[in-house]
């Protein structure tokens, strides 16, 4: 098992190993984020969607995806608004 250390949670974990389909951004992610909290954007990904209303049919709603994922995985380094959920998410126990 490779492990990485993880920028999100601070801890050494397992590094992920499923595809992601991200292109550029996938080798950053893997090398950055450890599984688990790959899996947690997994289910906040749902959220983000369905608070944000977004169309990902448009690259607008793509890109705002993008933002709130670089956010919650603490990558990238830019300022995002993540009000509208920090208020609404609960992590499943």
């Amino acid at each position: 098992m490779t492990e990485v250390q993880c920028v999100t949670c601070g801890q050494s974990g397992e590094a992920i190993t499923d595809p992601l389909f991200m292109g550029k951004l996938e080798t950053e992610i893997k090398s950055k984020v450890c599984k688990p909290c790959w899996k947690k954007w997994e289910a906040m990904r749902v959220m983000v969607i369905n608070e944000y209303q977004v169309n990902l049919g448009d690259e607008s709603g793509r890109e705002l995806v993008k933002k709130q994922m670089k956010a919650f995985l603490k990558i990238g380094g830019e300022p995002t608004d993540t009000s509208k959920l920090d208020q609404n998410y609960r992590p499943q126990s």
